[in-house]
């Protein structure tokens, strides 16, 4: 490459990337995966919220969140039920995602500040205004300690039996998954497995100016080099 064209290179590179640096993009997006411990349901979903605000100890709760939508499947990769804006549609919405690792708070029980519950979960009375049941697809975070140890888990559970036809994994849940605790412990079969549970975890969605100002430097990159070969 000629000294001109380097040059032209250096400026036009150094030009893409100022852009980027000047106009960053105000939303963060998250994608949302998970997978059950004992049948493979599993739950997929994405969240948002603006990366410009200062969040108390790091953490970003329901009510910091621009968008929130999370649907899950059957063992088959089948829909079950989705829900949008679950952050504005569910009224007992819990979720914590903690900026400066990366992870969303599942440890706690399901209405603390380090738990987790998202999808529905209603309550049902008489008409003496006692409670009969519930009802909704809800996926919940627990962390009892019977022996002075929490053991943190979630739940995906049909509340109500809404989808009768659907396999049940542990207890009265669809499916769930223990973080301290293996397959085979969870089902009492030494050959189940030791795979502990996996949490529900965030991925970051790469920021759609960030694609589009690489992708222009590698397009200029390209041309420059083309014409180098030409005037060399």
């Amino acid at each position: 490459m000629s000294p001109v064209h380097k040059r032209g290179f250096v400026i036009a590179v150094g030009a893409t990337l100022s852009l980027l640096i000047i106009n960053p993009a105000q939303a963060a997006t998250f994608r949302i995966e998970w997978t059950g411990q004992i049948l493979g349901y599993s739950a997929e979903g994405r969240f948002s919220y603006d990366d410009t605000q200062a969040f108390e100890d790091g953490i970003v709760r329901g009510d910091d969140l621009d968008a929130f939508d999370i649907a899950f499947y059957d063992p088959q990769g089948n829909l079950i039920e989705e829900f949008e804006d679950n952050h504005l549609t569910y009224s007992g919405f819990n979720f914590n995602f903690d900026t400066q690792t990366g992870e969303i708070l599942q440890d706690g029980f399901f209405n603390e500040p380090n738990g987790i519950d998202i999808g529905e979960y209603t309550v049902l009375f008489d008409e003496a205004g006692e409670p009969t049941g519930a009802t909704g697809l809800n996926f919940w975070s627990a962390a009892p300690a019977p022996e002075g140890e929490p053991i943190p888990h979630v739940h995906l559970t049909d509340f109500g039996n809404e989808y009768p036809d659907l396999p049940i994994g542990f207890g009265s849940h669809l499916d769930v998954a223990f973080f301290t605790r293996t397959r085979a412990q969870l089902l009492d079969d030494p050959g189940a497995g030791d795979q502990l549970g996996q949490r529900m975890v965030a991925i970051q969605v790469p920021e759609p100016g960030a694609l589009v100002g690489l992708g222009a430097i590698a397009l200029l990159a390209h041309r420059l080099r083309r014409t180098s070969q030409v005037t060399r």
